[in-house]
């Protein structure tokens, strides 16, 4: 908690490393965020990018960790939205949401993109091959997309893809692990 507070105090104060420090550890989730809604990923990247420009550029005071990460989702899914009106793309976005469910949808791209967050973690610690196969997984690949895409036989991945999971049941505690398996069966 006190390294929490010491790092509000610092970004409060404007301090540049501490700014670093923010978008190393969000600029990666609010472009996946960014991406659910926009269905573009360079877009997206924009969007991310934007939310810590105009992040640096006004002086904003934060009084607790969670003011800062409300601040931050909800600005990247205020850019995305004026993103799409700016491009006649509102109507045809609105009418796929059901508007009673909105917040609830944005509420799980959120869950989703920490998931992915802390899966992107354990998936980093793994060997390059298999790290490179577990992160098309992370993406929705199949293994005969996975194949194609990198020039690997099929039996090649589904060999990674078997070798990530062992070794990410080893690193993870049964809970997450849970989740990591539950994730990929529901995201598919």
């Amino acid at each position: 908690m006190e390294t929490n507070i010491s790092f509000l105090k610092q970004l409060n104060a404007r301090q540049h490393e501490a700014f670093k420090m923010l978008f190393k550890d969000y600029y990666q989730d609010l472009a996946y965020f960014s991406c659910k809604i926009l269905k573009d990923p360079v877009a997206a990247e924009d969007i991310a990018q934007d939310v810590f420009i105009r992040l640096w550029e006004k002086e904003n005071y934060f009084e607790n960790h969670l003011a800062l990460k409300s601040y931050l989702y909800l600005s990247a899914r205020n850019n995305c939205l004026n993103y799409l009106r700016h491009h006649q793309i509102v109507t045809e976005f609105e009418n796929k949401l059901p508007q009673d469910n909105s917040d609830e949808s944005t509420w799980n791209t959120i869950v989703e993109s920490e998931i992915i967050s802390i899966l992107s973690e354990y998936i980093n610690k793994l060997p390059p091959e298999c790290k490179k196969i577990m992160e098309f997984v992370l993406q929705g690949y199949n293994s005969s997309e996975i194949a194609s895409q990198t020039g690997a036989t099929a039996s090649t991945v589904r060999t990674q893809k078997q070798r990530g999971i062992s070794l990410l049941r080893k690193m993870m505690s049964p809970e997450l692990f849970t989740l990591f398996i539950a994730f990929f069966r529901f995201s598919k």
